[in-house]
């Protein structure tokens, strides 16, 4: 009895492992058959309009989420508000080049979430200033 039990439950874990490693995956065309592969990447995969996908914008030292120079959603969401910078074309909440101070405010939940420094934004940075 015990014997016949256990292989059942082996035998339903393996069915729900595979089971479940099949529909977690999502597909942004349905994973319809005779789909090219590129039509059948997952939505985690998907990339924004700008291909970023991680939760960090390495390239302007911001979430991804709310990079108002990645995306065109977020940037219009933010001049809505009053929150833009024209002269350097993103939210003036996220300029850096106005408000070098900001750059520390974003690094700082870059820290609290990976525990270490941001890697160093490479757009968006504020001038030298220059020695006299």
């Amino acid at each position: 009895m015990n014997r016949r039990l256990c292989g059942s439950l082996l035998v339903a874990a393996a069915i729900f492992v595979i089971g479940c490693g099949e529909a977690a995956v999502k597909t942004e065309k349905g994973g319809k058959k005779g789909a090219k592969a590129e039509d059948n990447k997952t939505v985690a995969e998907a990339p924004n309009e700008s291909g970023h996908t991680g939760w960090w914008c390495d390239e302007h030292g911001v979430k991804e989420e709310v990079c108002s120079m990645c995306s065109s959603k977020v940037a219009k969401a933010f001049q809505d508000k009053g929150d833009w910078c024209k002269e350097h074309t993103c939210a003036k909440s996220q300029c850096f080049k106005c408000d070098p101070s900001l750059q520390k405010k974003f690094a700082a939940e870059y820290v609290a979430k990976y525990g270490k420094e941001p890697p160093e934004p490479t757009a968006q940075l504020p001038e030298p200033k220059e020695k006299k």
